[in-house]
């Protein structure tokens, strides 16, 4: 049930990525950023301005693990994110325009579809890793929510910001609406 309940949320920003600050931006669900990984709710391309790629975890509040365990997924697959090279950028890019309908859909999204065929998985990877990393400015960091965020959330949030200039953005989605809180907000 809380499945569907983030995917509410997930859809939401889909549809509106421009909330977030990026208007143009092309979607995947449910993938993995490195071997070894857990899937990623979303995967943003923006196609124009500074960043390459927006990562947005979704939460239910009412799942037990909505505070306790958000932020440490956003950083795990933040660091698989700065793994990727350039040539596993255009693969994951040119997937999420060239099969739209796929990379929206709920089903999981393996590293052979994503590189055209490669297998097995290690070869796949591989070829996500190759070239020129990721760099920490290339990437943001979203925790999208259904409801105001628990002041534990903004405080992890808020001592991020402050101690390792980590920004992640909190978003609220209730009823198809997103609200980006701002910085000062949290």
């Amino acid at each position: 049930m809380g499945e569907n309940r983030e995917r509410e949320i997930e859809d939401a920003v889909i549809e509106n990525p421009g909330a977030l600050g990026f208007p143009d931006a092309t979607a995947i669900r449910n993938v993995r950023v490195a071997m070894g990984f857990g899937r990623i709710d979303l995967m943003l391309f923006p196609r124009s301005g500074p960043v390459k790629l927006v990562l947005v975890e979704a939460k239910h509040t009412s799942a037990p693990d909505s505070i306790s365990k958000v932020i440490g997924q956003l950083l795990m697959y933040y660091s698989g994110a700065l793994r990727i090279g350039a040539t596993g950028f255009e693969c994951f890019r040119k997937f999420s325009e060239a099969q739209r309908e796929r990379a929206l859909s709920t089903a999981w999204i393996s590293p052979k579809q994503l590189t055209g065929g490669v297998s097995p998985p290690p070869a796949a990877w591989a070829v996500i890793q190759s070239g020129e990393k990721l760099c920490p400015e290339d990437v943001r960091l979203f925790v999208a929510i259904n409801a105001p965020p628990h002041e534990a959330l903004r405080t992890a949030v808020k001592v991020l910001r402050q101690h390792h200039a980590l920004d992640i953005g909190l978003v609220v989605v209730q009823e198809r609406r997103i609200q980006l809180l701002s910085a000062d907000a949290v």
